[in-house]
């Protein structure tokens, strides 16, 4: 019996329970976690279990009374997986439904142009769920991060510069072609946002944004609690403000004008020597003088990012995020400066770090999972009343 309470079948109570990350529990326990009857919770764990989407997992003994059944979601339900597309580096994980991830892998962003860097993710998708012992198990989603425009209403790609691609590109159908699930493209630092939200610095905040420095510049905003897309899937596309700042020399105005990329070809213009945005922030730490002008520069121009999103949303809190953007030196000077502002937003970083893309990726995938099970669940044939 899958009875209805308050308007929703008692075994999709239990099954969002049991796809959150507080472990197998008893039929006792999920009773108390779902305010419902014992009787009610035997009857939905048992619809659960002729779905193929609740199994006992283990018995916990040594406690007063009798030994009890831990009950689960069965690893052949299905599984969901993550890939961060980056013009540095590319992450692929696989999850169980809950999200926790069971294999992670991390490379460089070996290839360049869109066709290649699919067949990168895809490889390493392939790595991870082996690893993960989860080749044979449904994929019930994939979430993927990239870094360009992703207009739901349009199949193309744009202006994702960062991984060679110069020409709008359908990374969607080549996604959706070479993995065995549904694929769920979006802006990484949407995704990122998405991220904080769920697990990061921004779950206290209904109002926040994420500005990501890494290779390129972006941002990711939150109104309300609901990510912000706009009507072509290009809110938060910062790299194309027109700031007071001066361009850097030698480039123009483009998406890694605040970006790592730009950075560090002006920095090695100086010198050669340095190896990359890092070993220039050790430097400025350190009181090199061309160093400190060129970071001061960079905090700046974030500082003039975080102005203009504060004049046109007004959040609670900007999240700073990417391999720059996580930066102490970088936080603490783009929070002097953005303390200046009319009404200033609090500063952070980032909380997951170089994951946010990634852990965004998997909010949306387990999301999406949990959907299609429900789905089963609440069937029309499955609801007695």
């Amino acid at each position: 019996m899958n009875r209805v309470v308050s308007g929703t079948p008692s075994a999709s109570v239990v099954l969002t329970q049991l796809l959150t990350r507080s472990g197998p529990q008893t039929r006792s326990e999920l009773a108390v976690a779902c305010a419902l009857s014992r009787p009610t919770v035997f009857a939905a764990v048992d619809r659960l279990e002729s779905l193929g989407l609740a199994e006992p997992v283990a018995q916990r003994s040594g406690l007063p009374g009798r030994t009890a059944t831990l009950y689960g979601v069965p690893a052949g339900a299905g599984c969901v997986a993550g890939i961060d597309i980056g013009g540095t580096n590319l992450r692929a994980a696989v999850c169980d439904l809950s999200g926790a991830p069971l294999a992670e892998f991390k490379r460089s962003t070996r290839a360049k142009g869109a066709a290649s860097v699919v067949r990168q993710a895809v490889e390493l998708l392939a790595e991870a769920r082996v690893a993960a012992d989860r080749v044979d198990v449904p994929l019930l989603a994939a979430g993927v991060s990239i870094p360009g425009v992703v207009n739901r209403h349009d199949p193309m790609v744009r202006y994702a510069w960062n991984v060679g691609e110069d020409e709008p590109y359908d990374f969607y159908s080549q996604l959706s072609a070479a993995i065995d699930g549904p694929v769920l493209l979006e802006n990484n630092v949407n995704l990122a946002a998405i991220g904080e939200q769920r697990h990061g610095a921004g779950t206290e905040a209904s109002m926040f944004a994420v500005i990501a420095i890494g290779t390129g510049v972006g941002a990711g905003i939150m109104h309300n609690g609901a990510l912000l897309r706009g009507a072509h899937g290009a809110a938060g596309e910062v790299a194309f403000l027109p700031t007071g700042h001066a361009h850097r020399s030698g480039t123009p105005s483009s998406a890694d004008e605040a970006g790592g990329k730009a950075l560090l070809r002006e920095a090695q213009a100086l010198d050669p020597a340095l190896k990359d945005v890092a070993d220039l922030f050790e430097r400025a730490q350190q009181g090199d003088p061309q160093a400190l002008s060129l970071v001061e520069d960079e905090c700046r121009r974030i500082s003039e990012i975080v102005a203009a999103i504060c004049a046109v949303v007004d959040p609670e809190t900007v999240i700073l995020s990417g391999g720059i953007g996580d930066n102490d030196f970088l936080a603490g000077r783009v929070a002097e400066l953005a303390a200046a502002l009319p009404i200033p937003p609090t500063i952070v970083r980032s909380a997951l770090g170089d994951r946010a893309s990634l852990v965004g990726a998997i909010t949306t995938a387990t999301t999406h999972a949990a959907t299609e099970l429900l789905s089963r669940v609440e069937a029309p044939d499955s609801v007695t009343g």
